[in-house]
C-alpha cells in the first residue's frame, strides 16, 4: 500500500476504535478510559481482521487461485499460507449434543439446507466454506446471505434480522421465523 493509503487506513480504524470508547469533554487529552477502550477495541480489529482474512483467503482459494498466488500477497510461502488457512489444518469443534455440522455443502445448495435447518430449529452460529455450524434451538428461524460486494443494502435490525455468522464475502443473518409452524419452505 502507499503510505497515504495507510494513512487513511489508520485514520478510519483510529475512528472505529474511538466509536467504541467513552467520551469525553477535555479534547485536548483522551482520558484513560478512553485510551483503555481503544485498546480493547484495537484488538477486536486485529481478531475480526484476521477473520475476515481467512475467510477471504479460502473464498479466493475455493475460485480457483493457487496457494502460491495467495502466498505471494502477504509474502510468505505457499505452504505457510496454505497452513494457516487451510481448512485442512484448521482445529474444529468436535463438540456433541446441541451443536451440529451441516456439510460439505456447496454454495449453491447452502441456502436451501440453512432453511431446512432453520424450520426444525437449528439456528445458525458460524459459517465457513462448505459446512455450517449449528446450534439446537427451540425458536424456528429464517435464514438469509447477503454478500458485502453486491450493492444492495444488508437486512434490517428493524425487520428483526440479526447478524449470525461470516464467510467472506457473505454475510449470514437470522431471524425468529413469523409463524413458527409453518412446513419448511419448498425448493424446486
Amino acid at each position: 500500500m502507499s503510505a497515504e493509503l495507510d494513512a487513511h487506513l489508520f485514520v478510519e480504524l483510529s475512528r472505529l476504535a474511538a466509536q467504541r470508547a467513552p467520551t469525553s469533554n477535555d479534547a485536548s487529552s483522551p482520558a484513560v478510559d478512553q485510551l483503555l477502550a481503544s485498546i480493547t477495541a484495537f484488538h477486536d480489529l486485529v481478531r475480526l481482521s484476521a477473520d475476515l482474512q481467512g475467510q477471504a483467503v479460502r473464498a479466493a482459494h475455493e475460485a480457483g487461485v493457487s496457494w502460491t498466488s495467495i502466498g505471494t500477497l502477504p509474502g510468505t510461502s505457499r505452504q505457510a499460507v496454505q497452513q494457516r488457512f487451510d481448512p485442512n489444518y484448521m482445529a474444529r469443534d468436535e463438540s456433541t449434543g446441541a451443536t451440529r455440522t451441516l456439510g460439505p455443502v456447496s454454495r449453491a445448495k447452502e441456502m436451501r439446507h440453512l432453511a431446512e435447518a432453520g424450520a426444525q430449529g437449528w439456528r445458525l452460529v458460524k459459517s465457513l466454506h462448505g459446512e455450517h455450524v449449528l446450534e439446537r434451538d427451540p425458536q424456528k428461524w429464517e435464514v438469509r446471505r447477503v454478500s458485502v460486494l453486491a450493492a444492495r443494502p444488508m437486512p434490517s435490525r428493524r425487520s428483526g434480522w440479526h447478524a449470525a455468522a461470516t464467510r467472506f464475502p457473505d454475510c449470514f443473518y437470522i431471524r425468529p421465523r413469523q409463524d413458527p409452524d409453518a412446513a419448511a419452505p419448498s425448493f424446486s
